[in-house]
């Protein structure tokens, strides 16, 4: 099958590889799709004339302009010295298509969040840049690829010139990269601060510790607001529907089949749910657990109690902030039950009856366990973790009582996100945390929490 950038629009994410396009009037066998903005940019694996490459694909009327500013990014890498891949050509496309063809790194694999040792390499690289005038203005971890045992960067587009900012610019840069991994204390951002003070041949600055401090926490609200704002509308990762009568938001990488459940089980949730296990009945919020579409679920339905409880979810909405909230874990890479689905009953604007759909993350809570077991090894490492990556990330759970701590596949999850905010004190999470144990389980919990400053 052939396709000309008016089908990639057309057919939007729902394209699937194998497909070919038309380069310089000859065939590119596509053959893997790494990222496409449909009507804007295709990035993907091709073969032409011969050889694998990667295929940079612009389209729609900015193409021109676009594919300009992408080679603009890249001659600027190559020329401060920084690993990113040969730019090999050009080609046109139908109707006013234009790619960038690339060399190909075969092993390539993007830089893990959390990978200290990447991150050093990372902001290495980043002082290389910033050196020569330079800086990436999308640091996400996917435009860092580990091949060939070095890191390269990539996205030209990305590419500009530094500024008159001088070292805070730069500082802001550093942070913005930062950001992209989950949050983390000082003992991991102090060797990377100073491999790339070293690498900028900087002296010693007590107070620039302090200051990249505040620029990377202003970095990740900002990352997560802007992150936050895309579960509501559809784009690569989220589909949503809405009407006068109900709104539906959907991860889809759910997947989708389970997309199209969804949908279905926002025509009539309660037919759904007649059959299925409550695991909480509650005024406000009952809590179920089914199959939907052969995977299991737990679903959230916040109730309407009266008028005037119905009155107060218009402006306090409960659903949405969960949803929210998962979401933000699951960016910050806080372990949770992983929010798959929002289905909101609205009259207009305004919102009633909602289901929140959810990961199944099982049955044992972190109570349960430690009374049957103690604390297994490792356990309280992993809560200690838990809470410093809250607090490092300047929010609060606001009911952290044992039950909202489940255990799965050896992994404690932080589940019931409705209350989680910045306004919570993490210091009153802790200790309310604390509160659910007694004797020897409460002394192993306190030393620990004590050791990590908690």
């Amino acid at each position: 099958m052939t396709l000309e950038p008016d089908d990639l629009v057309r057919l939007g994410r729902a394209v699937e590889a194998p497909f070919s396009i038309t380069l310089n009037g000859e065939p590119c066998r596509i053959s893997r799709i790494f990222r496409l903005l449909p009507g804007r940019r295709l990035t993907a694996l091709g073969h032409w004339q011969g050889r694998d490459l990667v295929v940079k694909l612009f389209m729609g009327s900015g193409a021109g302009r676009y594919c300009a500013r992408e080679r603009r990014g890249v001659e600027r890498l190559a020329a401060s010295g920084a690993p990113t891949p040969e730019l090999i050509g050009d080609a046109t496309a139908a109707q006013g298509g234009q790619a960038l063809l690339f060399h190909y790194l075969a092993d390539a694999r993007p830089l893990a969040p959390g990978d200290a040792d990447g991150a050093m390499m990372a902001v290495r690289l980043l002082a290389r840049l910033h050196e020569h005038g330079l800086v990436h203005r999308d640091p996400h971890l996917g435009n860092f690829i580990h091949s060939g045992g070095k890191l390269w960067v990539v996205d030209g587009d990305g590419v500009g010139q530094l500024g008159r900012g001088g070292e805070g610019a730069e500082l802001k840069a550093v942070a913005d990269f930062l950001a992209q991994h989950p949050p983390a204390p000082d003992a991991w951002l102090e060797p990377l601060l100073a491999a790339y003070a070293e690498s900028r041949n900087w002296t010693a600055d007590a107070g620039r510790m302090a200051r990249m401090k505040r620029l990377l926490a202003a970095a990740r609200r900002r990352r997560v607001r802007r992150y936050l704002a895309k579960t509501e509308r559809t784009c690569t990762e989220f589909h949503v529907s809405a009407s006068w009568r109900r709104r539906c938001l959907v991860k889809r990488a759910w997947g989708g089949d389970r997309m199209a459940w969804a949908e279905a089980f926002a025509k009539d949730p309660e037919d759904f749910l007649g059959s299925a296990e409550i695991i909480k009945d509650g005024r406000s919020a009952t809590v179920f657990r089914l199959q939907l579409a052969g995977s299991p679920v737990i679903v959230k339905r916040y109730n309407i109690k009266s008028l005037s409880h119905r009155l107060r979810r218009w402006f306090k909405r409960r659903a949405l902030n969960a949803w929210r909230n998962g979401h933000r874990l699951e960016l910050l890479r806080i372990p949770t039950a992983a929010p798959l689905a929002l289905i909101e009953r609205r009259w207009g604007p305004l919102t009633g009856q909602c289901y929140l759909i959810m990961e199944d993350m099982g049955r044992l809570d972190l109570a349960g366990e430690a009374s049957a077991q103690g604390w297994l090894p490792g356990r309280l490492d992993q809560v200690a973790r838990l809470f410093e990556q809250l607090k490092t990330a300047e929010i609060g759970h606001g009911d952290t009582k044992a039950s909202n701590f489940l255990v799965q596949d050896n992994q404690v999850h932080l589940i019931d996100l409705d209350a989680l905010s910045p306004r919570v004190d993490p210091a009153a999470d802790a200790a309310r945390f604390l509160d659910n144990f007694d004797g020897d389980l409460r002394t192993q919990a306190e030393a620990r929490f004590a050791a990590a400053g908690l």
